[in-house]
């Protein structure tokens, strides 16, 4: 006699000692459609209150701003690890301008306004140029060449230019918390955890990774600050000497770092649809390059990644409806891994090359042949992830029958 949270109708024999149903409604039980809400309002919550864009273009309306952050959004569900990659970036960067701000005796300097200038809270404004943004490494050669004095903008003024909402945060940290406990639940009483419900936790994983290295960046901020040279960006130029002849890619400022410090920036033909591409940049791009020159920095990304890729094998013995939903899970689980240990590799030997021969994107995943090491295992890796989605999507349509039990939250309290 089937369970009483089943109908009859819904039930699919595939075995002598296997009950499948099909999709099933609420009752007094879980249901399908609170397996797929839990796991998409939890992707959703963690996805909006993580992302941290920059500060867009004067020029950029609500639905530019909007559409850009849906991108993300859809980015981060597919591919979070990215969304990782371009945090940490960011997060490595302004402890650089920390540490360089704080050799020229600017103790007001902090983390956040590192991220602040980094994500084009600050505007250049000279004598014989339009404004343009200006990064972290760049204001502080203006400081050391006397240019400019240490912007006189705090840590609280700049944070008041945030549009951080704690309601938002909190509930998203009350939504993925109870998620990751029930599901950590459901192991320990030997239930099992849908794939869908395991996609969503190697989410989470990135998402909490991502909002600490964003922890100390504005978020939302619309209207930057200016800052005021009283000089030409010729004179700049000219005394920069040999380093800012050639032509600027970004803005009259690249001599400072690396032109290619974006992504988009090294193929023009996407940073015509993706990125800015008017000249002078007039916001900071999302993509920044990582740029982590420290081996703990890649150890602790590499780690991450690892563990939001390994997590999927835990279902390589779920119960799959037929055999090649679990012949194409169990192999995207293997590309997956085999893909990050090779770009894994890569990346360490690149590492002990010189910086400018293989600084991330500056160096081997823009020159041929060498970028097949990149290109390969990242097209394998995302065919493998979106995989790896359509099959916990579709394991819905018949899970096991234990799938739908509840909780009993009892047998965790001690009692006599």
């Amino acid at each position: 006699m089937p369970p009483p949270y089943v109908s009859n109708s819904s039930y699919n024999i595939t075995s002598a000692d296997t009950i499948r149903p099909g999709w099933v409604g609420q009752c007094n039980q879980r249901g399908t459609i609170d397996i797929v809400w839990n796991c998409f309002s939890t992707v959703f919550i963690s996805l909006w209150v993580m992302l941290h864009l920059n500060v867009p273009a004067d020029h950029e309306g609500f639905w530019t701003s909007f559409f850009r952050k849906a991108r993300w959004l859809i980015l981060g569900a597919l591919a979070p690890e990215t969304v990782l990659l371009a945090s940490g970036g960011q997060w490595a960067s302004a402890k650089r301008s920390l540490t360089d701000m704080r050799e020229l005796g600017a103790k007001g300097w902090t983390l956040v306004h590192g991220f602040y200038a980094d994500s084009g809270g600050f505007i250049l404004q000279t004598l014989d140029s339009s404004p343009f943004p200006v990064t972290a490494k760049q204001i502080h050669y203006l400081v050391k060449e006397k240019y400019l004095c240490v912007p006189d903008i705090t840590e609280k003024e700049i944070f008041d230019k945030s549009k951080a909402d704690q309601f938002t945060k909190t509930i998203a940290c009350l939504q993925t918390g109870w998620f990751v406990t029930e599901c950590i639940g459901r192991a320990i009483q030997s239930l099992p955890i849908s794939p869908l419900e395991l996609c969503t936790c190697a989410i989470i994983i990135c998402t909490v990774a991502v909002y600490f290295f964003w922890l100390y960046k504005p978020l939302n901020v619309t209207t930057p600050t200016t800052l005021t040279v009283d000089c030409s960006i010729a004179t700049i130029l000219l005394r920069a000497g040999a380093d800012a002849e050639k032509p600027f890619w970004n803005t009259p400022l690249d001599f400072v770092e690396p032109p290619t410090s974006y992504t988009f920036g090294n193929w023009p033909s996407l940073a015509k649809h993706w990125g800015p591409y008017r000249k002078p940049f007039d916001r900071i791009p999302n993509d920044r390059n990582p740029q982590l020159y420290g081996i703990q920095q890649r150890f602790a990304y590499g780690f991450l990644c690892v563990s939001f890729s390994t997590i999927s094998f835990a279902d390589w013995y779920f119960d799959f409806a037929t055999t090649t939903e679990r012949i194409i899970w169990r192999t995207a689980c293997i590309t997956a891994e085999a893909s990050l240990f090779v770009h894994a590799t890569t990346e360490a030997m690149s590492h002990h090359a010189p910086p400018h021969d293989y600084m991330y994107i500056e160096g081997y995943i823009i020159r041929w042949p060498a970028n097949i090491a990149f290109f390969v295992p990242a097209a394998t890796y995302f065919v493998a992830r979106l995989a790896l989605i359509g099959v916990a999507l579709s394991s819905l349509r018949s899970l096991p029958a234990e799938s739908y039990v509840n909780l009993q939250w009892s047998t965790f309290i001690p009692h006599l």
